[in-house]
Parts: C-alpha cells; sequence; structure tokens
C-alpha cells in the first residue's frame, strides 16, 4: 500500500488503485500552464466509489491568512482543474489519452451508477476558532461549484479538519 506524506498528514492508499496527478508524465508538462490538481484519487471497491482528495496544513496560519479567503479560490481551481484534467481522459482528446496512459485503469472511464465521485479536502487545522470558519466555508464552496459538480452528478463536497477526518476513519494520521 503507498504511503504518502502531505502537509504534515500521512494517508495510505490501494495498491494499484490509487495515484497522483503530479506523478503523471503529462500532467507535469501542464502544470505550469495555470492547471493545478487535487492531491490525491483512489478507487474504493467496498464502496463503489472514486475518491479525490486534498490535503492542506493550515496549522501555523497568520492573521492576515483567514482561512476562507484564503483557500476558496484555491479549493475551487483544484477541483475545476482535477474535474477537466479527468473529462480530457474521459472523452479521449489528444491530452487526454496522454494523462489516460499515465493513470490506472479505474480513471479511464467516468464512474457511472451505482459508482460515485467523491471529493474530500481535509485540512490540518488545530486552531478551535479556525475550526469554526470550516462550515460557513464549506457552504460556500459548494455554492460555488454547485453547478460543476452536477455536471459530474456529485451532490455534495466534504470539507473536514484532519482529526474529523481521522474520526471518519480516513486512512491519514498526523506526522
Amino acid at each position: 500500500m503507498p504511503i504518502y506524506d502531505e502537509s504534515g498528514l500521512r494517508i495510505t492508499l490501494p495498491d494499484g488503485e490509487s495515484f497522483r496527478f503530479q506523478h503523471c508524465p503529462t500532467y507535469t508538462i501542464l502544470n505550469g500552464q495555470n492547471l493545478s490538481e487535487i492531491d490525491f484519487g483512489w478507487w474504493d471497491s467496498t464502496k463503489d466509489t472514486f475518491w479525490l482528495l486534498e490535503l492542506k496544513d493550515y496549522s501555523h496560519l497568520t492573521p492576515s491568512e483567514r482561512l476562507p479567503e484564503h483557500l476558496l479560490n484555491k479549493l475551487i481551481n483544484k477541483v475545476t482543474d482535477s474535474l477537466l484534467i479527468l473529462s480530457s481522459v474521459w472523452s479521449g482528446s489528444l491530452q487526454g489519452q496522454k494523462i489516460c496512459a499515465d493513470l490506472p485503469t479505474f480513471c479511464h472511464s467516468f464512474p457511472i451508477q451505482p459508482k460515485k465521485l467523491k471529493i474530500v479536502f481535509v485540512l490540518k487545522i488545530t486552531s478551535a476558532h479556525l475550526k469554526l470558519e470550516l462550515s460557513p466555508l464549506k457552504t460556500r464552496l459548494q455554492d460555488k461549484l454547485r453547478g460543476r459538480l452536477q455536471l459530474f452528478d456529485i451532490k455534495n463536497i466534504t470539507l473536514v479538519d484532519h482529526e474529523t477526518a481521522i474520526r471518519m476513519g480516513m486512512a491519514i494520521v498526523s506526522v
């Protein structure tokens, strides 16, 4: 099982059923062209779910880096760009075909019902005050992404602090 350390957190993903866009040679060529990505993707066969996960360390925010304003557009871009990257794979465009060759088989076609596509953001946050800002941030993020998510049959996104993610059973630990 691949184990990754990212943003002060460690995640364990399924063998052969996970990927990182940043490890895809075709994506790395496009990365410098105003394109961003979500950190991890994997297939969970027990839940028929294709997961996309972003990890961010916000445990040392300065007062000028208020969580919602600092983060909202970054997360919107990561979701939008990651879904565009996957759409290029699913549509068979020239770049999509190249990216497809870099990804595991489960990514090669859109996850049609009963399969699901889930997007999760986990933020490493130690401040109780900042944790209180997550719910309004999630609402704003959901509102801004609503139409984009509907295009992919995604009902909602998950945005939680790392302690909540651990309690939810995600394979994440603090490092």
